[in-house]
């Protein structure tokens, strides 16, 4: 199945889709589509064999099969070339079209659908390795979840104080949510919903998913979690947003921030959703990337989440396993503004998490270690719920701001692109490591 966002035309509606056109928080608004406009187009849609899942405010999230898809827009479907200078997972697929996609003749489409844009799966920022090679049983310093994650990431202190999260509803956008023996043995409240395009949200055959999870859970174990699995990207986003969480996670993106390139137009239905999200009072962490120049964490109002490695000496240091970059689309911005814990190469197996048995990332007995930018996300979108439950009121430029001023500094090490880690802000960690208990002592 091919999953596309369709582009709506509609009289005196600004597009999204012109060339050199880049909707802000404070003009995302004026991108809607009227609703009859929508209604009206997913209908025709249908009668052409095209699956409907949702109609947004922005674009309608729909799929169909290759063949569908070519004959109905008259587009051939090709494989993606992917890169090779960062990590890509060996069994990491995308199709796109071989040209532009216009809306077809037919019942009139061309006159209510501008556009229309194949979305591909994103890329998962967890550590690739060689399973079969793997073992939890060695010796190798790892850390485990809850407490070594609370501890360093000086969460523990705040959770003494009475403040775990509680009230605080956080979603997170991933591959799956399997209900782990672990997350019942901890108490935690654990909810796994469906993107409208997917089904059984607690069947997670990658794992990703379900042991990001323990990483939220392990620096604000109170918080009310819902885990929204996905298909389409933008649609499983959309989803998380209409669920009013005061806080989205996401442990994945896309390379494509490079050099001599602008936003292409595909990508700009989930970036007016992350818009739409913030500039509804929503904080939105996303991965910087493990070497990837990667969207949507580049974006300017997203949290971007990078990587510091602390080994069992208690030294903290930047990881080259973790991005950090300025970026292009976006002058003056720079990747991460903070950073959670991260492993560090060769092996990508620093932080011990549950997952399905049988899963691929299931090291055995329903157990794997991870590490990259993945797990740093919801670390810090735990630390993003503390706040909030400390001081409701914050904003999502509060929340940025607390956690890159209480942050402690790393001024060791080098991330993926070798940029040094050095006193201040700097492009290899950000601000530094969250410090939990610095922050809420900010908001009290």
């Amino acid at each position: 199945m091919v999953n596309f966002e369709v582009a709506l035309r509609a009289d005196g509606t600004m597009s999204a889709f012109e060339l050199d056109v880049l909707p802000t928080v404070d003009t995302v608004g004026e991108y809607r589509v009227p609703r009859g406009v929508a209604i009206e187009a997913a209908r025709r849609l249908a009668n052409q064999g095209v699956a409907i899942h949702d109609i947004g405010a922005f674009t309608i999230s729909a799929s169909a099969s290759v063949e569908r898809f070519e004959q109905v827009f008259g587009a051939q479907l090709e494989m993606v070339e992917l890169p090779t200078d960062v990590p890509i997972p060996d069994d990491y697929t995308a199709m796109t079209p071989r040209h532009r996609v216009e809306a077809p003749t037919a019942e009139g489409l061309d006159e209510l659908v501008d556009r229309i844009y194949v979305q591909p799966d994103p890329i998962f920022f967890a550590g690739e390795r060689d399973l079969p090679a793997f073992s939890l049983s060695t010796d190798k310093y790892r850390l485990r979840v809850p407490g070594d994650v609370a501890q360093l990431m000086q969460a523990s202190a705040v959770h003494r104080r009475g403040m775990t999260g509680r009230g605080v509803r956080v979603a997170m956008v991933d591959s799956g949510f399997y209900h782990h023996p672990y997350f019942s043995a901890q108490g935690y409240d654990y909810l796994a919903v469906p993107a409208p395009d997917v089904v059984e949200p607690g069947d997670d055959m990658s794992g990703h998913g379900t042991g990001e999870a323990a990483n939220l859970f392990a620096t604000a174990p109170g918080i009310n979690f819902v885990g929204v699995k996905m298909g389409n990207p933008t649609l499983a986003f959309r989803t998380a947003v209409e669920l009013r969480p005061k806080v989205i996670t996401c442990s994945w993106g896309y390379h494509v921030d490079l050099p001599n390139t602008s936003m292409p137009n595909w990508l700009k239905p989930l970036y007016l959703e992350v818009l739409d999200a913030v500039a509804r009072g929503i904080v939105v962490c996303f991965s910087a990337g493990n070497g990837h120049h990667a969207f949507p964490a580049n974006v300017e109002e997203v949290l971007a989440v990078g990587g510091t490695v602390v080994d069992d000496a208690l030294s903290y240091a930047a990881t080259e396993y973790a991005s950090g970059f300025e970026s292009v689309w976006f002058p003056g911005r720079r990747v991460p503004d903070v950073t959670g814990l991260c492993g560090s190469p060769p092996s990508a197996d620093y932080i011990t998490l549950p997952v399905q048995a049988g899963a691929n990332l299931d090291a055995g007995g329903g157990w794997g270690a991870f590490s990259g930018t993945s797990a740093a996300s919801p670390m810090v979108a735990g630390v993003c719920a503390l706040l909030l439950e400390a001081d409701p009121t914050l904003t999502p430029q509060d929340v940025r701001r607390v956690l890159q001023y209480t942050a402690r500094d790393v001024t060791d090490g080098k991330c993926f692109q070798g940029h040094p880690a050095g006193p201040g802000p700097d492009l290899a960690t950000g601000y530094g490591l969250v410090n939990a208990h610095r922050a809420v002592d900010a908001v009290l």
